[in-house]
């Protein structure tokens, strides 16, 4: 069979609940007994895009565009906050690879 290259986007796991507003986003990590983490504005900003599919990159500068910030200090700390999430197990990473069928 030939192999298929698979890349898909951010997502959260099936045992997270989100709310996101323009005004912030809640997680539910309904794991731990109905822990949840609120994300500031920007940072529900960036996990709306990556939710819909955009990669850190284009999700934080869709962040620095909104705030008419300075690009590089965004991307860190967008990039801090989404490894953060994704250490917690609130978001998954991308998977990228090769599937075979």
């Amino acid at each position: 069979m030939d192999e298929l290259e698979v890349a898909d986007a951010y997502r959260l796991p099936p045992y997270v609940f989100a709310t996101i507003t323009p005004d912030g986003a809640m997680l539910l990590d309904s794991r731990r007994r109905g822990k949840w983490f609120a994300v500031n504005p920007a940072g529900a900003r960036l996990l709306r895009a990556l939710l819909d599919g955009a990669n850190l990159h284009l999700a934080a500068q869709s962040v620095a565009n909104h705030y008419r910030a300075q690009h590089t200090s965004v991307w860190i700390d967008m990039a801090r906050l989404t490894a953060d999430l994704c250490d917690r197990g609130l978001l998954l990473k991308p998977s990228s690879g090769v599937r075979k069928w």
